[in-house]
């Protein structure tokens, strides 16, 4: 009861248990690339905003707003990233162990750790459900589904005062890369700050299969 009561507090503090719409001005962005060690495709997963001062707050699921994303073929996760996140990410250890570039992993507009990353980054933070973990879908290889669907629900999310949850040149923010054999496709749910602004917190629901660019629905909620 004590953990499901502290997630409860945490998605109040980010405003995910509030009252939010959110119109199509807000859209999901699906690219690939050959992966670099192994015969597979990179998915680069990104949110497109309306304006540069716009926040991602988090990536959520919960019963009533389920996220999930499905690799049939499996996702591809190095032995060389401890974590789920890209903290673990590090250029320097790239050529001494290839196949760390082509980890699977979710983030907040980070390719490498925040330390290593422009100044006033900070590295995410999550919350899941113990009983109904996510993070295994981005530390253990040929994991096929990641699924956010509990009462008590799941996040990985960043701090109002972490520079990386705002866009960047493109106004476009990196949720996650995901490497894998064959297709990618899920639902995805956002919380976002329009212009900053947590007070006025809009939730959006984002589907996509494969690649290209999918408008966000808003959650009435």
């Amino acid at each position: 009861m004590e953990l499901r009561f502290f997630l409860f507090n945490v998605f109040a503090v980010l405003g995910i248990l509030s009252c939010s719409f959110a119109n199509a001005q807000y859209s999901l962005v699906v690219e690939t690339e050959p992966a670099v060690s192994i015969e597979m495709l990179r998915y680069q997963i990104y949110l497109k905003f309306e304006n540069p001062t716009d926040r991602l707050s988090a990536i959520y699921g919960t019963d009533l707003d389920h996220m999930w994303i499905e690799a049939l073929e499996g996702v591809f996760n190095s032995p060389f990233n401890g974590g789920w996140s890209a903290a673990g990410m590090n250029a320097q250890f790239f050529e001494a162990m290839p196949t760390l570039v082509d980890d699977s992993y979710g983030t907040i507009n980070l390719t490498a750790s925040a330390m290593r990353s422009a100044e006033g980054s900070q590295d995410p933070m999550m919350v899941e459900d113990r009983g109904n973990p996510w993070a295994p879908f981005f530390t253990e290889n040929g994991a096929t589904r990641l699924d956010i669907n509990t009462l008590i629900g799941g996040s990985w999310f960043a701090l109002k005062s972490a520079s990386n949850g705002l866009p960047d040149k493109n106004n476009r923010i990196l949720i996650a890369q995901i490497t894998t054999s064959g297709s990618l496709r899920g639902e995805i749910n956002a919380q976002i700050f329009p212009l900053g602004n947590g007070k006025k917190a809009k939730k959006v629901k984002f589907t996509f299969d494969g690649v290209g660019e999918t408008k966000g629905v808003g959650i009435l909620r």
